[in-house]
């Protein structure tokens, strides 16, 4: 099928296109090549599973279109594994792998968030930055993490505290790989496209209310490129006005996180990242309502909409856990000069950011979702 849908992240000399399209991997080397991309090796980063079952068309897709050398090198599929050891690595496969300044490979990621992110940090600190290709075979990376140019490791505990700005060169998304995720990773992404709906687009909510929601569950073609090309506008929006994260734009992306985040690390990743974020908004939205920004009926409708979607909304107490997020929370990456910062909700489709919010009601919110 011919590309269904394609949407450009407009940054000047960094701007990229976002394709999105159905049984399009096995173009995907004469599709890059159309799109101005010259090199004749590449590097290709991806997990043992993704690799197993896409890696193979890739290459030999990359070959037809005139690709003389092509390098596959794994690392961990989970968040775990999304650290400074592999990133090492990762890089040091490119250096022996393409020593010469002349043969530098285009990196290609092909994965989830973890590998785009890891993989889009290696490819942004090879020879101070070579341009790279998200493939993303998540829901997840394919409405969020591919998109942006945010790549990061954790590191001591903390999540993304090391990485840096490297936008892409083409986000390749073939709808067609999300087939093979299991379940609990299409419900994890929808976190993700109700975050958009719930402080982006009260248009967006709307539709997944309506029905659209459970179609994106079912993995409907049309439906699912609807949502991914819409989530993917909401944030190229977002990233054109505030690309490197200075004018506070771009926090709102990071709502349901700031406890989120906390949770997922603390809770030493037996949640997914979006069952995590899932939480967090339920948290930021039980703030939002003590501190008056919104009402009972937002956190009603996003509830109603996480649990249609088969998300937790709380996760089961145990020692030590409570002190652990809040340990975690204090170290966020987002809290500047000491002061607490959180994306409340104000109602569906808007927000606003609030610094310093008193920590006895941060403290409370987090409680409230520990049972």
């Amino acid at each position: 099928m011919p590309i269904l849908a394609r949407l450009d992240v407009n940054l000047d000399v960094r701007s990229y296109p976002i394709l999105i399209g159905s049984g399009i991997l096995d173009e995907l080397g004469t599709i890059l090549r159309q799109h101005g991309l010259r090199q004749t090796n590449a590097f290709v980063i991806t997990n043992a599973e993704v690799g197993g079952i896409y890696f193979e068309t890739v290459a030999s897709s990359l070959e037809t279109a005139g690709f003389l050398k092509v390098i596959r090198h794994d690392i961990p599929a989970t968040e775990e594994g999304k650290n400074w050891d592999e990133l090492s690595k990762a890089a040091g496969k490119l250096v022996t792998s393409f020593p010469d300044a002349a043969a530098a490979p285009l990196v290609l990621l092909l994965g989830g968030g973890v590998v785009g992110d890891l993989g889009g940090f290696a490819a942004g600190i090879y020879r101070r930055g070579v341009q790279f290709v998200q493939i993303p075979t998540t829901l997840l990376a394919a409405v969020d993490s591919s998109v942006g140019g945010k790549v990061a490791v954790n590191f001591g505990g903390v999540k993304n505290i090391l990485g840096t700005f490297a936008q892409p060169r083409v986000v390749f998304c073939d709808l067609n790989v999300l087939g093979t995720l299991p379940e609990r990773e299409v419900r994890s992404g929808l976190a993700e496209i109700i975050k958009y709906g719930a402080v982006c687009s009260a248009a967006l909510f709307k539709q997944l209310e309506r029905g659209d929601l459970e179609r994106v569950l079912s993995l409907d073609l049309n439906g699912v490129a609807d949502i991914v090309a819409q989530c993917c506008q909401l944030k190229a929006n977002v990233v054109e006005k505030d690309e490197l994260d200075r004018l506070g734009i771009r926090n709102v992306l990071n709502f349901g996180h700031t406890i989120g985040h906390a949770l997922e690390l603390s809770a030493n990743y037996e949640l997914t990242h979006g069952e995590a974020i899932s939480i967090g908004m339920i948290a930021a939205a039980r703030l939002a309502i003590k501190l008056g920004k919104c009402d009972g009926t937002f956190l009603q409708r996003l509830q109603g909409l996480l649990e249609r979607a088969g998300l937790p909304t709380s996760f089961p107490d145990q020692p030590g856990l409570y002190e652990r997020v809040l340990a975690a929370m204090q170290m966020d990456k987002k809290f500047r000069d000491g002061k607490n910062v959180f994306v409340l909700p104000t109602g569906v489709g808007s927000w606003k950011q609030h610094e310093n919010v008193p920590w006895d009601l941060v403290h409370e919110a987090v409680r409230s979702v520990l049972r």
